[in-house]
């Protein structure tokens, strides 16, 4: 009885078992009739590879013909808000400075305009004194060149004197005995001696007076210059303190611990007190990848449309770049640099705008009036020099070129090479293999892509 329900189990399930065996022939089959039929195609594609591998490969040429270019970068970003300029306290190097007068807040003034003034007592007080020293100083130089000279006339004076005494002591000196007593020629020897000395001695001593008359001259001059000098230092002091407006816009208070700054309040330097908000400057914010942002500088022209104001093309230029690339994200690996732009022509539609309104930025990294594009394999750099190949008859020539800045896969040609010449696009002296792409790498890749490593491209910007 258990055998043959074992048996009538079986029976009912053989012909499912053989499903899969008879599909497999089928499929088998279907294969060798498949080859069968297209034997003859298949045969030809092996030929072509055959010869391909076997023969010389054209090289790609093409025709160079000059334009214009624009090399931009696209970016996103938000506005921030009205453009402003701080005004701060001015550095005088006396220490803090005591708040005298302020404008209001809310005023509307002109560049060059007064808009803060710092207590400036200390200062003049000082600069009467100083200035009382430099005239103290010059009276008191006058006098003593007065005195100088007049010293120097004296010595002079008592000088030809003495020098008139020795030539008449010399002229009538006694020397015979006969007439003259001894005590009368000594006498007379001894005046004579007397008036020699006195010469020497007039003429040693107006030798250092003019040494302590210049000394005296010296010192006097540094005490003005110390005396000028502080003078010229206050002077610029008292100029600092009271600030000028250097633009036009709204005064806006800069407000510490939420309190007004009033005046008596005591401010160091670089400390601002208010800002000068421009309402004709708008200021926005982008971020331009870093692959992308490698040719940024400050001046650059930026087109911006805002996503409040699709039909209107707005225009500024870069005014801030960050020094270092950053994540916008956490756990991303794009990195962006931060620009701020000056947006100009925003005035008439400043009721439109708000804050944090995000936009779409182009900026313009480069513009060539003529240049050649070209694929980026054609252009061959070795140590710091590039290369490309003009085809001249039968054969290639190398010829060095100067290159611009580039996009994406093209290069920027600005000098080398002429219209109408002919250039290879890649090296025709350097022979290619055949080789079979890495399947197993290419499908890698695309699942890193879908994780969020998107493959980069070259740096460069995007040619309009």
């Amino acid at each position: 009885m258990g055998k043959s329900s074992r048996f009538r189990k079986q029976r009912k399930a053989g012909p499912q078992a053989l499903i899969p065996k008879i599909a497999g022939m089928l499929i088998l089959i279907g294969a060798l009739a498949g080859a069968a039929l297209f034997r003859d195609e298949i045969r030809s594609q092996i030929g072509r590879v055959a010869a391909f591998s076997g023969e010389a490969e054209t090289i790609p040429l093409l025709s160079l013909e000059r334009g214009p270019l624009e090399l931009d970068v696209q970016a996103e970003g938000e506005v921030v808000g009205l453009g402003s300029v701080p005004v701060a306290t001015p550095g005088t190097g006396v220490g803090s400075l005591k708040l005298a007068w302020l404008i209001s807040e809310g005023a509307m003034v002109a560049k060059g305009s007064p808009v803060i003034r710092f207590d400036s007592t200390d200062q003049r007080l000082e600069l009467e004194s100083q200035t009382n020293t430099l005239n103290q100083n010059l009276l008191q130089s006058t006098v003593d060149s007065g005195n100088q000279q007049l010293d120097e006339k004296t010595i002079a004076i008592d000088r030809t004197a003495a020098a008139e005494d020795y030539e008449y002591t010399m002229t009538v000196l006694p020397e015979d005995e006969t007439l003259f007593s001894q005590w009368e020629i000594v006498t007379a020897r001894l005046d004579a001696e007397l008036a020699k000395a006195k010469i020497e001695n007039l003429d040693a001593k107006a030798k250092i007076q003019k040494r302590i008359n210049r000394s005296l001259q010296q010192d006097a001059a540094i005490t003005r210059n110390q005396a000028q000098t502080e003078v010229d230092i206050i002077q610029r002091t008292l100029a600092a303190l009271e600030v000028n407006a250097p633009s036009d816009g709204l005064i806006v208070y800069r407000r510490e611990r939420r309190q007004d700054p009033k005046i008596g309040d005591s401010c160091q330097a670089g400390q601002v007190l208010i800002d000068l908000v421009d309402l004709n400057a708008l200021q926005a914010r982008i971020y331009v990848l870093e692959r992308e942002g490698g040719g940024l500088a400050k001046g650059q022209s930026v087109t911006l449309k805002l996503d409040g104001l699709p039909d209107k093309e707005l225009h500024g230029e870069v005014s801030g770049i960050s020094p270092v690339a950053a994540t916008l994200e956490r756990n991303s690996p794009l990195k962006y640099f931060t620009c701020d732009v000056t947006i100009h022509d925003a005035a008439p539609y400043l009721h439109s705008i708000k804050p944090g309104m995000t936009l779409r930025a182009s900026v313009l990294l480069k513009k060539y009036d003529a240049c050649y594009m070209v694929p980026a394999s054609a252009v061959d750099i070795k140590n710091d020099t590039s290369y490309v190949y003009i085809k001249q008859g039968d054969t290639f020539v190398k010829r060095e070129v100067q290159l611009g800045l580039g996009k994406h896969g093209q290069a920027t040609i600005l000098g080398g090479v002429n219209d109408k010449e002919l250039i290879a696009l890649r090296n025709p002296f350097e022979t290619r293999q055949l080789q079979l792409p890495d399947f197993g790498k290419a499908s890698g890749a695309v699942q890193e892509g879908r994780g969020g490593m998107m493959p980069m491209g070259p740096p460069g910007g995007r040619g309009r």
